[in-house]
């Protein structure tokens, strides 16, 4: 996967290149390109086009991250200085269309039009929920479903497209092609979820950014709606407090961190996401068993397990 996602960001641009090799070099699990490849397998295909579809997958999450850190003025991704605290946001704008750029041809490349209208709806539906988390930041009164519908397109959507191009290349049936989707979707869904428990619980060294940066994004996370459903006068004053802080100080994070713990913000979070993966699991029920859909299963189950 490596070896492909590397060979396919050469720039006319040198600078391009080279902010592009730093952005990927800094890139994580690669989960959705190798969801990619590992269902084309349980698909029955096997070819350069798996990786090429996974990897036009990793760019466009590449993108939508580039893009993020501007809107967030994140400085660290990863554990390492994000690609606007180094350049500047006009660079991590223009290397983050690169990477669409680079996704576009290789569906063109590819050529197969059912392909390509699962992606580009996913991307529409990706920039829409980019959208609405702008619009809803730093409003104590977002609901369950505006939440659940912003991570549903900023996240599930993409983790379900990368499944189910898999299937297409496998050629497989309506009701496998569905299948992988559906694992997909649920699958991405309980990946936010544990992300959103785990931007209070973890460490930065361990997951790759601060600390309660949603928080202090003025972000409304599942843990914290929750929260807020059930929390006093006092408390629901001190979670807004930590929503509009424009710097978030140990004291603070720590009395919110608390109010979720006793309101069972992140119990709760985690339960939903438990119920997400027993859904993915659920949906491979018509693949028979293979060492593909054991890998699969697996990464259903480190989904709600990691730390990171």
């Amino acid at each position: 996967m490596e070896q492909t996602l590397f060979s396919l960001i050469d720039s006319q641009v040198e600078f391009v290149g080279s902010v592009a090799e730093y952005v990927l070099q800094n890139g994580g699990k690669r989960l959705r390109p190798k969801l990619t490849v590992v269902c084309a397998k349980l698909a029955g295909f096997e070819g350069v086009q798996s990786y090429n579809m996974g990897s036009c997958i990793e760019f466009i999450h590449t993108a939508s991250l580039l893009h993020d850190d501007v809107v967030d003025n994140a400085k660290i991704r990863r554990g390492r200085s994000s690609a606007n605290a180094k350049w500047g946001n006009h660079v991590s704008v223009l290397v983050g269309d690169f990477f669409y750029c680079r996704a576009s041809q290789l569906l063109t490349n590819q050529g197969d039009l059912k392909i390509l209208k699962i992606v580009t709806d996913c991307i529409t539906a990706l920039t829409e929920g980019e959208v609405l988390e702008i619009v809803t930041n730093s409003n104590h009164k977002t609901s369950r479903e505006e939440y659940l519908t912003i991570i549903k397109n900023k996240t599930a959507l993409l983790f379900s497209a990368a499944c189910e191009v898999g299937g297409v290349l496998g050629g497989v049936s309506a009701e496998f092609q569905t299948a992988l989707k559906n694992y997909g979707y649920h699958l991405g869904m309980a990946f936010q979820l544990s992300d959103d428990v785990l931007d209070y619980t973890s460490s930065e060294e361990v997951f790759g950014k601060a600390m309660g940066i949603d928080l202090q994004e003025g972000k409304l996370t599942l843990p914290l709606i929750i929260s807020l459903e059930s929390a006093n006068n006092e408390e629901s004053q001190l979670i807004k407090d930590g929503i509009l802080a424009n710097r978030l100080d140990n004291d603070l994070f720590n009395q919110v961190y608390k109010i979720i713990k006793k309101h069972n913000g992140f119990e709760l979070t985690y339960e939903l996401a438990r119920k997400h993966i027993n859904q993915a699991k659920e949906s491979l029920a018509p693949f028979r068993n293979s060492i593909e859909k054991d890998i699969l299963l697996s990464v259903a189950d480190y989904v709600t397990a990691r730390n990171f």
